[in-house]
C-alpha cells in the first residue's frame, strides 16, 4: 500500500494515522470526556440499574420499540434527558429497547463513527 503525507508532514502506510493524529484523537476523547462526565454522574447508577431492570419486567416480555420484533433488554429515554433528573426519571419517557438497536439509532442520532448528529 502506498505512504500518504500526514499533515504533520510524516509519510505514514494509507489506513493509518501517524503519533500526532493519534495524540490528537486522544487529547480530543479526553475532552469529551471531562465535559459529558461519567455514567454514575449522569444517574446511571445502582438505583438506575434496579429500577429499569424492575420497570422491563413489570411489561413481561416487552420487545424493542424500534419495531425488530427483538426481545428488549435495557431501558432508553424517548428524549433524551441531558441532565434533567425530572426528565430522566419520568417513565413515561421510558421505552423498552434491545441493545444493539439502541446502539444503532444513538450512533445515528447523536453522531458517532463519522456520522454527523441527525436533525431531530
Amino acid at each position: 500500500m502506498p505512504n500518504v503525507i500526514c499533515p504533520c508532514g510524516f509519510s505514514v502506510p494509507k489506513g493509518t494515522k501517524c503519533d500526532c493524529r493519534l495524540k490528537q484523537a486522544t487529547a480530543r476523547q479526553a475532552a469529551n470526556d471531562v465535559k459529558r462526565g461519567s455514567a454514575a454522574s449522569r444517574g446511571y447508577d445502582g438505583k438506575w440499574a434496579r429500577e429499569s431492570k424492575a420497570w422491563l419486567a413489570s411489561l413481561g416480555n416487552p420487545l424493542c420499540a424500534c419495531g425488530c420484533g427483538k426481545p428488549a433488554d435495557m431501558v432508553d429515554h424517548k428524549i433524551a434527558p441531558k441532565g434533567d433528573m425530572r426528565l430522566f426519571w419520568d417513565r413515561t419517557n421510558w421505552q423498552p429497547y434491545n441493545g444493539l438497536c439502541n446502539r444503532r439509532k444513538n450512533i445515528k442520532s447523536e453522531g458517532g463513527f463519522g456520522r454527523n448528529r441527525s436533525q431531530e
